[in-house]
């Protein structure tokens, strides 16, 4: 079922991103200069609409990942903690075994009857 519903989402929304990305290819020079459209003073060199919209996209996809991997730090940090104190623990319970053992008790006595057989 997963397999299907990943060939009937993905395959066409990848045929639309290539479709996309083809029939953007004209150079593009992204202007972060709001005032001045004919000579911006920020501006970057023109490169495909396809090239700026992927770098955006890898931008976006790493920025994300950081994010969850910061918001992940207490998480981390208190395993971390738990780890070393179930080390301390089974080491505490391996050197405490050999003193619950004690050496074997002699077998009791046998129990005498009331006519002391």
């Amino acid at each position: 079922m997963k397999k299907v519903l990943r060939w009937v989402v993905f395959v066409p929304v990848g045929a639309i991103l290539v479709l996309f990305l083809v029939a953007n290819r004209n150079p593009v020079a992204l202007s972060l200069d709001p005032f001045s459209t004919v000579t911006p003073a920020v501006a970057t060199p023109a490169l495909p609409l396809w090239l700026w919209l992927m770098f955006s996209l890898l931008i976006g996809f790493f920025l994300g990942g950081a994010g969850m991997w910061m918001s992940g730090r207490e998480l981390r940090i208190r395993a971390k903690a738990d780890r070393i104190e179930l080390k301390t623990l089974k080491k505490a319970a391996a050197d405490a075994k050999p003193a619950a053992n004690p050496a074997p008790l002699a077998p009791p006595s046998p129990i005498e009857g009331p006519d002391g057989e």
